[in-house]
């Protein structure tokens, strides 16, 4: 197995003291772990800085986003892949969060000189992606972090595109289809025009809703997080089938939500598309997140099997069973999804493994305990899957707080202190996670070919 993941390093690229590395070679996939516009010894690289007698002159954006292209082209290059073989991006934007006269539902990110960045790079075909605004990175003054997926099997990406649905722009794909897999962008309840000079407006304010996703706010029980689930779920469904295939074939689900109070009409209304949560994909739901178009309150995005693989779908059952509805892992193909990870306690909440004592709060490091109890129930349900945890690929972790990172990664490096070291990006949302306590939720894939 050992020598089917392998670590990619590009000549000359620093070897940091964080147990994790530059990207992951698994068969043929490749994962990037989260990459900014930093020099990996400083912070900042000195070419991604805007001079401060000249603030104005330049982008600040646009030369982060030249920069960590720069690097994530190197990666790529060094793992024998090409730009056009990358299947998704996620991107995260810096919002100003931090800042005393920030609400939700702010839109305080402005990425056009990182998507023009992004178009240089991806000449031939811009990848699925989703775009999400949270507090901070690792970095101090960056402005956003990108992840990457690609597939190296020799297939071409076909775009996948619905006819008659909304689109953010000319061109634009929802979707590409490569070989069994179908990978589709996140999705907002937008019709990418909303109601600017309509003359009618939600509650009084500007929208960027699709009319068929918008709710007055008139009645006891309007609930617009579930209109708009249900919007963006039909539209996912619609291009799936012009993929060829349905979401009851989708493995893994990337959902994020403005509000972590609409958690419940969430909820309800993924059940009505997803009734039986053994047969429903794996999840990250992240709560807490600045969303791209205002009065949108959730983003979908699916990885989906095409009907050919349909055998290669198998929920994961044992090590543990979610409060929410989702299975604990989904087995696809060759690689294992797992569904958000917190260090919670089944009826108690965080778990008291994960916390010092109350009367000795100093007594541990709170990143260092909820990440080794993190590890604990993944290695738990790696176990039921047939499948060692250290064959973690891939891992997106989300902070309440950065201070927690570090003990995080002690317990980290202690897993993987043995052979390759994960891809790993890891961010800051603005409040709190779905259990009060837990500081941290963990998105892990795992690369194990036994069923391929």
């Amino acid at each position: 197995m050992s020598h089917q993941i392998q670590e990619v390093w590009p000549a000359g690229m620093p070897r940091l003291s964080v147990p994790y590395s530059p990207a992951i070679r698994a068969g043929d996939w490749l994962f990037v772990s989260g990459q900014s516009a930093s020099d990996l010894v400083t912070g900042l690289a000195p070419e991604a800085i805007v001079p401060e007698a000249f603030p104005y002159y330049q982008n600040a954006m646009g030369k982060q986003a030249a920069v960590l292209y720069g690097r994530v082209g190197a990666i790529v290059e060094a793992a024998g892949a090409r730009p056009e073989q990358v299947v998704r991006v996620n991107q995260w934007y810096v919002a100003d969060m931090a800042s005393p006269g920030y609400r939700m539902q702010d839109l305080t990110v402005n990425n056009k000189r990182y998507v023009q960045e992004k178009n240089r790079y991806f000449k031939k075909l811009s990848p699925p992606s989703t775009g999400i605004g949270v507090r901070g990175t690792l970095v101090a003054g960056a402005k956003v972090e990108a992840d990457f997926t690609a597939r190296l099997d020799g297939d071409i990406p076909e775009k996948v595109s619905a006819p008659g649905l909304p689109k953010p722009a000319a061109g634009f794909a929802e979707g590409v289809r490569m070989g069994k897999w179908v990978f589709l962008s996140g999705d907002l309840a937008s019709d990418w025009k909303g109601n600017w000079g309509a003359g009618i407006y939600d509650g009084g304010e500007l929208v960027g809703l699709a009319p068929e996703a918008r709710t007055g706010g008139l009645f006891w029980g309007d609930e617009p997080c579930a209109r708009q689930t249900d919007y963006i779920l039909d539209r996912l469904s619609r291009v799936a089938e012009e993929a060829g295939t349905s979401l009851a074939l989708a493995v893994k689900a990337y959902v994020y939500l403005a509000d972590p109070a609409d958690y419940s009409a969430f909820e309800d209304t993924w059940a009505k598309w997803f009734p039986d949560p053994a047969q429903a994909p794996a999840r990250i739901l992240v709560p807490s997140v600045e969303i791209g178009a205002r009065g949108c309150r959730v983003e979908i995005g699916l990885d989906l099997l095409m009907p050919e693989a349909a055998h290669l779908k198998r929920p994961v059952v044992g090590g543990w069973a979610p409060k929410s509805k989702e299975p604990a892992a989904v087995r696809a193909d060759d690689l294992v999804f797992f569904s958000g990870l917190m260090a919670t306690d089944p009826g108690v909440g965080l778990a008291a493994e994960a916390s010092p004592p109350p009367g000795l709060p100093h007594f541990g490091i709170p990143g260092k305990l909820q990440m080794r109890y993190i590890l604990l129930k993944a290695r738990r349900i790696a176990d039921a899957a047939g499948v060692d945890l250290k064959q973690v690929v891939k891992a997106t972790l989300y902070f309440t707080d950065l201070s927690l990172y570090a003990g995080a990664m002690e317990a980290w490096g202690e897993t993987f202190a043995d052979g390759h070291k994960p891809a790993v990006t890891a961010v800051e949302i603005n409040r709190e996670l779905w259990v009060p306590g837990c500081g941290i939720m963990a998105d892990l894939t795992l690369y194990d070919p036994q069923e391929a």
